[in-house]
């Protein structure tokens, strides 16, 4: 990743984890061990839904955009703490970590090819279905509302 993606990126977090996550992190700054490792789960489809190159990038440049995100979250986490007008116990925390996670759905399947149909002097076209054969609900509401 260049430097304005770099930058991009870490900007297009760090309002994103200040609007939806700022409670999180308070919470972390108060808890006492300062050696334990802190994850702070965001959900890929409302991160992406705000900026849609960020997801290209963590698609193309996983690694790389992991390691902004921590930068970033770390930056407003040290932001919330001198925020604080009575820290009362709070500190900042070495290890804070951004973790992704999916949406509400995982489906299993195969992979296939779908080939329409054949038509003389014109292109054959080619489509990627997945057949799934399990989904999987991932969230906390009741199978009946589904």
């Amino acid at each position: 990743m260049n430097s304005d993606q770099v930058a991009l990126v870490g900007q297009v977090f760090e309002s994103y984890i200040s609007e939806y996550h700022k409670n999180d992190i308070l919470l972390i700054l108060k808890e006492r061990d300062e050696d334990a490792h802190y994850p702070v789960v965001v959900n890929a489809m409302t991160l992406f839904e705000t900026n849609m190159e960020i997801g290209e990038y963590f698609n193309t440049f996983p690694n790389e955009v992991l390691t902004v995100f921590d930068s970033a979250l770390r930056r407003s986490a040290l932001t919330i703490l001198q925020s604080l007008s009575q820290p009362e116990g709070a500190s900042m925390k070495q290890n804070l970590h951004a973790r992704i996670s999916g949406d509400d759905l995982t489906i299993y399947g195969v992979v296939m090819q779908r080939w329409k149909p054949f038509q003389q002097d014109v292109r054959c076209e080619v489509e990627i279905v997945l057949k799934a054969n399990y989904v999987q609900v991932n969230n906390e509401q009741s199978t009946g509302i589904i």
